[in-house]
């Protein structure tokens, strides 16, 4: 009987080798501009071994009363190390307007501004409130404040803010004559912290 214990305790004190898994993911932060063709969703993992999406890894959004719902499927998973990486899941547009390069490309329209839910592989989804649309703000997950200036950050490390779109704006000429001019309003860098979720 000693034997056997000791043969027990000894095998449990055996190290494994870690495993990669993918749970660890949590949401960070989300995005929308009022018409959805600029939106990203950004997750955040403390952990190193977050790489394995061997088995079909999804994001499901939900409008309000569920009764639309978006789905994405994860086509492969990530490199390793990721301990203190983001995962960027982000419209085509993203970069074009001044943000880093998605990981992964959503569809235009993808979550739902209004307000819903998210679930996915990893560990923190849940009900969201209505998203700021002002082309600016973003929504922090954790906190469930809006963030100032959006923070996209993708997997290589890459942090910039998505600006506002173009506008058109009147520009007064001289002897009364006025004329469209497309502008677009300048961002100032700031570096604004992520909390670690």
């Amino acid at each position: 009987m000693i034997f056997g214990s000791v043969v027990f305790c000894a095998s449990m004190m055996i190290a494994t080798p870690a495993r990669a898994a993918f749970h660890l993911w949590n949401l960070q932060e989300l995005y929308s501009n009022s018409s959805g063709t600029l939106q990203f969703i950004e997750l955040f993992t403390t952990s190193n071994t977050q790489t394995n999406f061997s088995v079909v890894r999804s994001i499901a959004v939900s409008n309000v009363g569920a009764t639309l719902t978006n789905t994405f499927n994860l086509p492969t998973g990530t490199l390793a190390p990721t301990a203190n990486r983001s995962l960027l899941f982000g419209t085509a547009g993203i970069q074009a307007a001044g943000g880093p390069a998605p990981d992964y490309i959503i569809p235009n329209g993808f979550l739902f501004p209004a307000g819903g839910s998210i679930a996915f592989f990893g560990a923190n989804g849940g009900a969201y409130t209505a998203l700021p649309t002002n082309g600016v703000a973003s929504r922090i997950w954790s906190s469930g404040l809006n963030n100032t200036i959006n923070s996209p950050t993708n997997f290589a490390g890459v942090t910039s803010a998505v600006p506002e779109p173009t506008s058109l704006v009147l520009v007064p000429v001289a002897l009364g004559s006025m004329y469209w001019r497309s502008r677009r309003r300048t961002l100032k860098s700031s570096a604004i912290p992520t909390e670690n979720v």
